[in-house]
């Protein structure tokens, strides 16, 4: 397998090529990574349009060549249902699978995304748990990774910035 590193701003992706298709796309920081001094034709697609999103604008992903042909039905069936769901907004695991044809899958849904091979492209980050809860983002940084996209995206408000009061 051959890996490439795009970074931009505070992300990074890694792309996991085999035999011509992506595998995967690792979500990384970019501070936790080197970038690749080479990238493909569709790395540097990717890093084009990872620019652009990180300065938070609205994106359409290239079209890659992944390897859809590993991913269950159901896994297949909640990623296209995901494509539905726009940037700055986000459903619930249980939204999902009914989107996905299969009502009461929350749990199903929550595994597809958790198995995900490529967040942003497909952006799980933008389902979460019926209580609003962030849950179950296996990225590096986790949760945390997973809000900052969500805030990127303005889907959920950054945290106020606080300034100290002045002494008086």
């Amino acid at each position: 397998m051959n890996h490439e590193t795009i970074c931009a701003g505070e992300l990074a992706l890694e792309i996991v090529w085999k035999e011509g298709k992506i595998e995967a796309l690792r979500l990384h920081w970019s501070k936790d990574v080197n970038a690749s001094a080479k990238h493909s034709e569709h790395g540097a697609a990717l890093q084009q349009t990872l620019q652009d999103y990180v300065k938070g604008k609205r994106v359409q992903w290239p079209e890659l060549p992944l390897n859809m042909d590993r991913l269950p039905p159901f896994s297949r069936r909640a990623l296209e249902a995901l494509q539905n769901v726009p940037h700055g907004k986000y459903v619930t695991y249980g939204q999902l699978a009914d989107m996905a044809g299969s009502p009461g899958g929350a749990q199903a849904a929550g595994r597809a995304m958790a198995n995900n091979p490529w967040p942003l492209v497909y952006p799980c980050h933008r389902v979460i748990a019926g209580t609003g809860a962030m849950t179950g983002f296996s990225a590096p940084g986790g949760v945390e990774m997973k809000q900052f996209l969500l805030q990127l995206e303005g889907a959920v408000p950054r945290p106020a910035k606080t300034c100290p009061l002045p002494l008086g």
